[in-house]
């Protein structure tokens, strides 16, 4: 039997954010996520768990969102590591488990 292992995230349901096109997004500590999509994957889940460890890693929110931002804007959405990294692992169950510190480097 597998037993998924989630944070304490909170998910709140809403028609405004994220913006249309993304299904779910952390926002200080809190997933918000399009009334449409309820309930939300587990893998939804972890991809935003694994950026609420990304957010730890870089020393809070506000830092992990001015890093974010200067990913985007030299990379793309796609190309942003911490993306590249949640992608890559939201459907490993264990994930979260297993992960090493500052994981998402190795997607630079």
């Amino acid at each position: 039997m597998v037993v998924l292992k989630f944070t304490d995230m909170k998910v709140r349901y809403n028609n405004l954010l994220p913006f249309p096109g993304f299904v779910a997004m952390a926002f200080f500590g809190v997933i918000l996520a399009r009334k449409k999509y309820k309930p939300l994957s587990s893998a939804t889940i972890r991809h935003e768990e694994i950026h609420e460890a990304q957010a730890k890693e870089c020393g809070g929110w506000i830092r992990y969102y001015l890093k974010y931002l200067f990913f985007w804007v030299k990379y793309g959405y796609r190309m942003i590591p911490f993306e590249r990294e949640a992608y890559h692992n939201e459907t490993r169950e264990n994930y979260l488990d297993i992960r090493e510190p500052f994981a998402w480097r190795k997607y630079s």
